[in-house]
């Protein structure tokens, strides 16, 4: 596959996934996200920049590179520096999502504003900088409600406020927050691909939730009674991918399937992170990753989009629920000899500090099983899950 690449942020997995497809690789970062790379030697050249600089010199590096090496084509697989990848593609004359699609995405009451002026979602939401403000949304719209990153990233962040009695502090500092209304039902992600503004839905996965923390804990691939599922899937996603923009490459939107219908969390530029990729790949045999990495290359990749379900798949986290250092975790190779187990993926290294959560991101650990069900899969998950143990010094 001869294509000049120029990576616009940190991605390790669909770096390796594009240099394994024998791309040449431009690798343009921030200096600090360079030590989440791997392997540098997969790259043509590194260019670095400070993390404090300006778009301008992002773009000026980009046009220096191309004079010497003309770029083929643009990939915008890092989330974080998706708005400079805008700046290099417009200034490249590449293709890559609209500036004013990156902005919905990545700001959850713009994306509420848009679908509720589309027609498509009318769930209230708005931006709060104060308890107060908290207190005058649940005036207008009721308890419960929730409380979450206007960005959206890091979910652990987001709560169900239930009363007034919930609003024990000042909001979380350092962070933009918004509140929106509180959707009742089972949640499920949605991966889907676009291509010239024809989108094509993949699959449906059921989000597993903690009973008391109400926080996410796994994924099961397919989702119960997937296929009645679908077909409202299938009528509501293209109506929220229009409303945002979105005419290429992958997309994750989570939703709620409420007595009134499907109703949207938020929507990912991207695949579904927690290991949804390698979900997919087990159950549909499908590689989401290189998939778009191709498409960013410029090939037609829709139409191999038609997967056929082989079997089920299910991940689980762990975190050990004491707070503290993490000083040895065990139990791998008990939990890899379940039937159905297909990885044990340890999250953190010996002396990592766990501040307690349940979240994925704040997890010790995952456990990646296949069954000829999704209660099957999910039921081996858990059983490799209670395998593992954790060893944690806790202050005082």
């Amino acid at each position: 596959m001869s294509c000049h690449l120029l990576l616009v942020g940190a991605d390790e997995q669909r770096h390796a996934t594009a240099h394994r497809l024998g791309l040449r690789l431009t690798l343009l970062t921030g200096v600090s996200s360079l030590g989440s790379l791997r392997d540098l030697a997969r790259y043509g050249r590194v260019i670095a920049v400070p993390d404090s600089a300006p778009v301008e010199e992002w773009t000026a590096a980009a046009r220096t590179v191309a004079a010497y090496d003309p770029v083929d084509a643009l990939g915008a697989f890092a989330e974080e520096t998706q708005e400079h990848a805008v700046a290099v593609a417009d200034a490249l004359g590449l293709p890559c999502h609209p500036a004013g699609t990156i902005r919905l995405a990545g700001h959850g009451p713009l994306l509420r504003a848009r679908l509720r002026d589309a027609g498509v979602d009318g769930t209230a939401a708005s931006e709060v900088r104060d308890t107060a403000d908290v207190e005058a949304f649940a005036a207008v719209y009721g308890y419960p409600l929730v409380l979450k990153p206007v960005d959206g990233m890091g979910t652990g962040a987001a709560s169900v406020i239930r009363s007034a009695a919930g609003l024990t502090g000042p909001l979380p500092p350092g962070r933009r927050m918004m509140v929106e209304e509180y959707l009742d039902g089972e949640e499920y992600g949605v991966e889907a691909f676009s291509e010239r503004g024809v989108h094509r839905l993949v699959c449906v996965s059921q989000t597993l939730i903690d009973p008391v923390a109400r926080v996410r804990t796994g994924h099961c691939l397919p989702a119960p009674a997937e296929n009645r599922l679908r077909a409202d899937v299938e009528a509501f996603l293209p109506q929220v991918l229009d409303a945002v923009g979105v005419r290429d490459g992958p997309t994750h939107t989570r939703i709620v399937m409420t007595d009134a219908g499907p109703r949207v969390v938020r929507v990912r530029l991207r695949p579904g992170g927690d290991r949804m990729v390698e979900l997919v790949a087990l159950a549909l045999g499908l590689d989401l990753d290189e998939l778009w990495v191709r498409h960013v290359c410029g090939e037609r990749v829709l139409d191999e989009l038609n997967p056929r379900l082989s079997r089920a798949a299910a991940v689980r986290f762990v975190t050990p629920r004491a707070p503290g250092l993490l000083e040895r975790c065990y139990g791998a190779e008990e939990a890899s000899a379940i039937e159905g187990v297909e990885g044990v993926h340890w999250l953190r290294e010996p002396g990592s500090l766990y501040p307690g959560a349940l979240t994925p991101e704040e997890a010790g650990a995952c456990v990646v099983a296949t069954g000829d069900s999704g209660q099957q899969a999910v039921a081996r998950s858990l059983a490799a899950a209670a395998r593992l143990r954790f060893v944690v010094v806790c202050a005082g």
